[in-house]
């Protein structure tokens, strides 16, 4: 069964503690760092980045040193010489989330900070049905409906790893009676679920088997420091 991580970043790290984590990633990913101008946008690139090695290195039995990433053509991330391990990872304000799993098909995962937006995004990034459903709920219900569907609709474009070229409009996520999500496309089957992290964020994860975890798994930082 695919797991699913669930990282809080610190408020702010010793630079001795930043130096460790730093030194643990890849080099383009510590040149990414540097051009950074505020520490949180780091911290979720750092940590994106960490939490991949650690569950490499703890629960598969890689050498950190020996860790190599690729991308395919649209840019969705892959380890070297691991095909059947499959992750994603997702950040937003102080979380980062990691959906990973062996012979597990696609998977995705997407989190969202909740802030105010204007709807009226609906119209560019939802499908007709979509639109309807968000338009029959009340106003207080809305905003937490439009980012069900939005980390739902992000979590099954990070899976398919197609990135944009699959408009978002180009599929349904629809809500069911007991009130649990399905997708609506004529391209593939798959299972969808959405999950609470903190309050204020809105998070979701998407596969093409039926093995998505109940619930997140809870890491804290000093898990982190020895793998």
């Amino acid at each position: 069964m695919s797991k699913i991580l669930a990282f809080k970043l610190p408020e702010q790290l010793s630079l001795e503690s930043y130096a460790y984590f730093t030194a643990q990633v890849s080099e383009a990913r510590r040149a990414r760092l540097a051009r950074f101008f505020h520490k949180e946008d780091a911290y979720r690139s750092l940590f994106g980045e960490i939490l991949v090695r650690y569950i490499l290195c703890s629960q598969l039995g890689q050498r950190n040193g020996n860790i190599q990433f690729e991308e395919n053509p649209f840019g969705k991330p892959g380890v070297s010489g691991l095909p059947d391990f499959e992750y994603n990872v997702s950040h937003s304000g102080d979380w980062v989330l990691m959906i990973w799993g062996m012979n597990e098909g696609s998977l995705g995962v997407d989190i969202e900070q909740i802030r105010p937006i204007d709807i009226q995004i609906a119209e560019r990034f939802f499908s007709v049905e979509e639109r309807e459903a968000l338009q029959g709920k009340s106003a207080g219900e809305r905003q937490n409906f439009f980012y069900d569907l939005w980390t739902l609709k992000e979590s099954y474009i990070k899976a398919i790893g197609t990135g944009l070229s699959r408009p978002l409009d180009s599929f349904t996520v629809q809500q069911r009676e007991d009130g649990s999500f399905s997708l609506i496309t004529q391209a593939e089957s798959m299972y969808l679920q959405t999950y609470t992290i903190a309050p204020d964020y809105k998070a979701a994860a998407c596969s093409s088997c039926c093995t998505l975890p109940e619930a997140a798994t809870f890491i804290k930082l000093s898990e982190l420091y020895m793998w």
